[in-house]
């Protein structure tokens, strides 16, 4: 009896058969929602005898190729991403500038598309700028918008980037987005502007509206659970929170000017040119200084000066002197002095109306220009 059963002990041979349905993999992992399914056999013998093989029995409910049913689990669904600033410096404005911008990427790291909720965050007063610099926030500015870049023209344009949220973004992939912002006309040099831009994950073809919610609990095997896996909190939310952020900043690059004007007696037919006298027919000649600041860090073109005598020649008390109008400018004539003359005509000074006018000058930080012409008293 012992030799027969011996001799009927079974030979088992256990085999898995993997089913899973074919999907490729993303760098951010196997696409959410993937069925896995595999199926072990078992073959054996009896006295050395093959037995049929056997299949085993899963949660699926699904027909195995050769019986059995197949043990099946969802991939589930791995929410992260990230924000990060392209600009590689600190963004340079001028006051009374329109649709400033800041760039910023946000790309997706999970394993299923996403929709993004886009936020832009005005920072408080002195937030430090994220460039490492020693600038701080010290203004907001208006009309701040954010947009997604279309694809049709790289960089900021008004007519093509126009969606203020990210739709259906594929796992792996990466939208460029843009703040955009007025710059107060108020602002001066150094003034800095930090912004963060806020991305939540929103469920996808949502219109980026409907909130994303953590599994909570064990998991699911026929479920396509959630995980938020966004371990590193961005500069302005917490871990794990289906969000990320990142910071840039504005610094308002302007010229910091100042002008004064003085007055001195060049001769007066008593005394001539020895200690002449502001006295009736004495010619007086004022000198108009500009300076742009040597700490400044901007430069200003187009400066104008406009000079009015009309009140004190209509008073009669002086007369301007005719061709007196001159300018010594780093931009005008090599920096040398420029006679010019009293007409409206190709140079950069007029004597209209007794109004005395200079145009077209630029001055970087540190210059200065002069101004100079003649009256009589009369």
């Amino acid at each position: 009896m012992r030799n027969i059963m011996k001799q009927a002990a079974p030979l088992f041979v256990l085999a898995l058969l993997a089913l899973g349905t074919a999907q490729k993999a993303q760098a951010a992992g196997t696409l959410a929602g993937t069925q896995v399914d595999n199926q072990a056999t078992m073959t054996y013998s009896v006295s050395s005898v093959a037995q049929n093989p056997v299949y085993s029995a899963g949660n699926s409910g699904v027909a195995g190729p050769l019986g059995g049913t197949l043990t099946r689990f969802l991939v589930d669904r791995k929410i992260n991403l990230t924000v990060a600033k392209t600009d590689a410096s600190i963004v340079l404005v001028a006051p009374g500038q329109t649709n400033a911008v800041l760039t910023f990427t946000v790309q997706n790291l999970g394993n299923s598309p996403q929709d993004f909720a886009l936020t832009a965050l005005a920072k408080a007063t002195a937030t430090a700028d994220p460039f490492g610099g020693a600038n701080a926030d010290n203004f907001d500015a208006s009309s701040v918008r954010i947009f997604v870049e279309s694809g049709a023209t790289a960089g900021y344009q008004v007519a093509e980037d126009t969606a203020t949220n990210i739709i259906n973004l594929a796992p792996d992939a990466t939208k460029t987005v843009y703040i955009v912002v007025n710059i107060p006309s108020t602002q001066i040099d150094k003034d800095v502007a930090v912004y963060a831009l806020l991305a939540t994950a929103k469920e996808p073809n949502s219109a980026a509206a409907t909130a994303v919610t953590e599994t909570a609990g064990a998991d699911t095997v026929l479920t396509m659970d959630t995980v938020f896996a966004d371990v590193t909190a961005g500069s302005d939310d917490a871990a794990r929170d289906a969000a990320h952020s990142a910071r840039d900043a504005f610094k308002v690059v302007a010229p910091v000017l100042s002008m004064t004007k003085t007055s001195a007696v060049i001769s007066d037919p008593v005394n001539n040119t020895t200690n002449p006298k502001a006295i009736p027919g004495a010619v007086v000649e004022y000198t108009v200084t500009i300076t742009n600041s040597a700490t400044s860090t901007g430069t200003a073109t187009n400066v104008a000066i406009s000079d009015s005598l009309a009140t004190m020649v209509g008073s009669g008390y002086i007369t301007y002197k005719a061709g007196s109008l001159n300018v010594t400018a780093p931009n005008i004539n090599g920096g040398l002095n420029l006679a010019l003359t009293d007409i409206v005509d190709g140079d950069v000074g007029s004597v209209v109306g007794n109004i005395v006018s200079v145009t077209g000058i630029s001055l970087a930080p540190g210059q200065s220009a002069i101004i100079k012409f003649r009256v009589n008293i009369s």
